[in-house]
């Protein structure tokens, strides 16, 4: 069951928060499953890095810094090369709000982004990594006068991109 809630229609960001948290519930009806490896990959690496910043704090201030050198060392590079692949990982999954899989094991990613003014969702719709469909979907097919957002449209245009893909696959 959804939330009812309005969203502020002056606001092209929040139209797009909005629609973005309704991607996992309603790819989930029309067959896909979530995936959180992405996030829990990102969650993982930065938490590391983090962990290896905190230990050579408090390495620093128990032990003079010619007697910790070698590990002052390998922990910067190792905090580098981390923060390295997660910046790799952000520059290649920018804008990318979903990644599921259906029962065939078919991986579906969905990208979105919005202009400054204007008033329009773009979303590209990926199947395997290798097919796309781009779509620019005006808030107001989906969002009534009041704010809220009518899941049935929003499903039924989100579909339509999904089936473009699989009549590609095809």
């Amino acid at each position: 069951m959804s939330q009812l809630k309005s969203t502020n229609l002056n606001s092209v960001k929040e139209l797009q928060k909005a629609t973005d948290e309704q991607l996992g519930s309603i790819l989930q009806q029309l067959g896909f499953e979530e995936s959180f490896m992405l996030t829990d990959l990102k969650l993982g690496l930065g938490l590391v890095t983090v962990v290896i910043a905190g230990l050579l704090f408090l390495a620093d201030k128990r032990y003079e810094f010619k007697n910790i050198y070698g590990a002052t060392v390998v922990s910067c590079v190792l905090y580098a090369v981390l923060n390295g692949v997660l910046l790799i990982i952000n520059r290649k999954y920018k804008n990318v709000k979903y990644i599921g899989y259906d029962s065939k094991g078919n991986k579906l990613t969905v990208a979105s982004t919005t202009g400054k003014y204007d008033p329009n969702y773009r979303v590209t719709v990926a199947l395997n990594d290798k097919q796309s469909s781009q779509s620019s979907i005006p808030f107001n097919k989906y969002f009534d006068l009041i704010g809220y957002l009518n899941r049935e449209e929003f499903t039924k245009l989100l579909a339509k991109e999904v089936n473009k893909l699989g009549k590609k696959n095809d």
